[in-house]
């Protein structure tokens, strides 16, 4: 099946960016309801089923159930999940839209992946919980503690390299959650997704809080700021912007690119791609996603716009010539295929922004 491109515009403050809708095959689009179609087996790719009978799903559920960890009903029902009050959900997705959210996430995600046991994994992972919900708000306003008893669970037979890969696909997760929640406007917790119904990614109007946790969710997550106060949000379309992979940049523009990056901002690739093009960003991005945290993400990212503002210095160089051969490294893990699955999903969910878009 030929794989094909589409342009749709979305102004960004007074930036114009350019979303790619992949077509043919990679999304159905619901015209009557202005909505995009979310195929069921990366929602459910992307769901949790480690608080099932067992430790994992063996059927298909209704209802995909969503919390958060800055939620007071969520923490009271997750509560009484932990403590064998209530029945827990088959699978479930996590929001971490607020920094605090995502930071606490990534410590627990970490925890559960590096288990290899789905029993010994739903025993840790409900003490976790359990703890956590008997004082919140100590956690929230103490995170190291939050950190020690995280580590005070983790598998006792895990090792340095199985540790950093847990903790990179903590991060690749639960930001392929935030993405699907935030294009299902599902972000609101308590909360559940319908598998009854076909699921939808509906539109959204520029300006609004949902576009711009669109915008938020669907960029680059190790470039963005932490967000945890309205005011943040507010800035979202003001730091936001598109890269087009194939458009040559000379070397101060590369320096203007990296001091942008950087401070803080929203990166959504743009413009009108070839499958080798889109592979390259791929292979690219796929590197970053192996790596454990944002701040290593960052720092990698920061490299490549070093040797890049240095080539650029012999004329105009564009992000695609930057690329250059994936890391050796990068190509021996056994990791590297999830690695490229993340990677090529992000900008699947990323083209949709511009479909899904209306003026104020």
């Amino acid at each position: 099946m030929k794989f094909m491109m589409a342009i749709f515009p979305v102004k960004i403050g007074e930036r114009l960016i350019i979303c790619s809708l992949l077509l043919a095959g990679a999304l159905t689009s619901v015209q009557a309801q202005n909505a995009i179609a979310l195929r069921p087996e990366a929602l459910l790719g992307y769901s949790l089923d480690w608080l099932a009978p067992g430790g994992q799903a063996t059927t298909i559920p209704s209802e995909i159930s969503v919390y958060s960890l800055s939620c007071g009903t969520c923490v009271e029902e997750l509560g009484e999940i932990s403590s064998g009050f209530k029945p827990a959900p088959v699978r479930f997705k996590l929001t971490s839209f607020k920094a605090i959210d995502r930071a606490l996430l990534i410590e627990l995600l970490a925890m559960g992946l590096a288990y290899t046991d789905p029993k010994a994994r739903r025993s840790a992972v409900l003490d976790v919980l359990r703890i956590y919900a008997k004082d919140p708000d100590h956690y929230i306003g103490n995170f190291q503690d939050w950190k020690t008893i995280v580590a005070s669970h983790w598998p006792s037979n895990s090792d340095a390299e199985n540790d950093s890969v847990s903790r990179a696909f903590a991060t690749n997760v639960l930001d392929m959650q935030s993405r699907i929640l935030a294009l299902m406007d599902k972000q609101a917790t308590p909360n559940a997704i319908s598998l009854q119904t076909q699921p939808l990614a509906v539109e959204t109007r520029r300006g609004t809080d949902r576009y711009n946790s669109l915008v938020a969710s669907l960029a680059l997550s190790w470039l963005r700021p932490k967000l945890d106060s309205p005011e943040e949000t507010e800035e979202i379309p003001q730091r936001a912007r598109s890269i087009n992979p194939i458009k040559s940049l000379s070397r101060v523009e590369w320096q203007g690119l990296k001091e942008w990056a950087l401070d803080g901002a929203y990166w959504i690739w743009g413009g009108t791609l070839s499958p080798d093009q889109l592979g390259a960003i791929v292979e690219w991005q796929a590197q970053l996603h192996l790596l454990p945290d944002d701040e290593s993400r960052r720092s990698r990212h920061s490299e490549w716009f070093d040797q890049a503002i240095e080539r650029a210095a012999s004329g105009p160089l564009s992000p695609l010539e930057a690329f250059g051969v994936a890391d050796i490294d990068a190509l021996a893990s056994p990791a590297w295929n999830a690695a490229k699955a993340d990677a090529r999903q992000q900008l699947v969910y990323a083209s949709y922004l511009g479909a899904l878009t209306k003026d104020e």
